[in-house]
């Protein structure tokens, strides 16, 4: 028996530990070492047999890990019988009766008339953390905004629309929580349902919303482009925006004449000039969509 203090990654090598109280070593498994100095920047010693290329400190990570989901992400697997159980987070933190009269200091009653089943309070609490409306819809206070900024280039107007989707939803928790579930719980049913109602209803805004941008600027999608495809990338984009600015992530690319864009901005500016042309079937260069101007008003409320 060889206990190796460092290991190069790649290897594959065996967990060798002394178990609490034990006198001798057991063998735990084998392990195939990362490299992972670059990632562990909290640990007490870089290097050695307490550092992050040693197996047992990967080996402490892993477990830890695969724990962590097994709290986690089975919380909302089906029983053995293949119903669908509460997930204990949601049952501990929103209890059915004692939420409604600990935390409101409410009757039971009050509950009980709206939600007689725990499972169906639990379900409409999902439903309504994943409600469309979450972000901020069309119809909004930032529609007016929209129809001003579509006075001037393209390229204004799809900055404005993905950073100001930002700036309005990071004021919600809502946000969080959301796509907390959508990562956790994807296969629990109500997310599960929840997530379809979703991707329709934001598919019901969005779509009409780009006809609208693609009327006033007359812009000509390649055939065959479904344009509900691209709403839904537009709306992955700026969704992933949104927890990437909350985490103060904020990489910014710089076009070639010197304007500032997110990530997620330009890529969506990349999204349209890949699947349009101008009015004169031209294929131009993402620069020089951004600085094409509307034809006409941009009428939301028509689209």
């Amino acid at each position: 028996m060889e206990r190796i203090i460092e290991a190069q990654p790649g290897d594959e090598v065996p967990i060798w530990i002394q178990d609490r109280g034990g006198r001798g070593l057991r063998l735990r498994g084998h392990i195939v070492i990362e490299d992972l100095r670059p990632v562990l920047s909290a640990i007490a010693t870089q290097q050695g047999a307490n550092g992050p290329q040693n197996p047992v400190t990967q080996y402490m990570l892993a477990e830890a890990s695969h724990y962590l989901a097994d709290r986690l992400l089975d919380d909302g697997q089906p029983t053995n019988d293949g119903r669908a159980s509460v997930p204990r987070t949601l049952s501990s933190a929103l209890g059915h009766q004692p939420f409604v009269e600990t935390v409101l200091g409410m009757s039971q009653h009050q509950m009980l008339r709206r939600w007689p089943l725990a499972s169906d309070w639990y379900t409409d609490v999902i439903n309504y953390v994943m409600r469309p409306a979450r972000f901020t819809s069309p119809s909004s206070p930032l529609a007016p905004q929209l129809v001003e900024h579509a006075t001037g280039p393209l390229g204004d107007l799809i900055r404005f629309f993905v950073d100001e989707s930002y700036r309005l939803a990071a004021a919600s928790r809502t946000i969080r929580v959301a796509e907390a579930l959508q990562t956790l719980w994807p296969d629990y049913p109500p997310v599960r349902h929840a997530m379809a109602s979703y991707r329709h209803e934001v598919l019901e805004q969005y779509v009409p919303l780009y006809n609208a941008i693609i009327a006033a600027y007359d812009l000509r999608p390649h055939r065959d482009i479904d344009l509900t495809a691209i709403s839904w990338a537009f709306n992955a984009l700026s969704s992933r925006n949104i927890i990437e600015q909350l985490a103060d992530q904020n990489p910014i690319r710089v076009d070639a004449h010197g304007t500032p864009w997110t990530l997620a901005a330009y890529n969506c500016l990349l999204l349209v000039a890949g699947s349009c042309t101008d009015h004169a079937g031209r294929t131009l260069p993402p620069e020089e969509f951004a600085a094409l101007l509307p034809v006409a008003p941009l009428n939301p409320g028509d689209a």
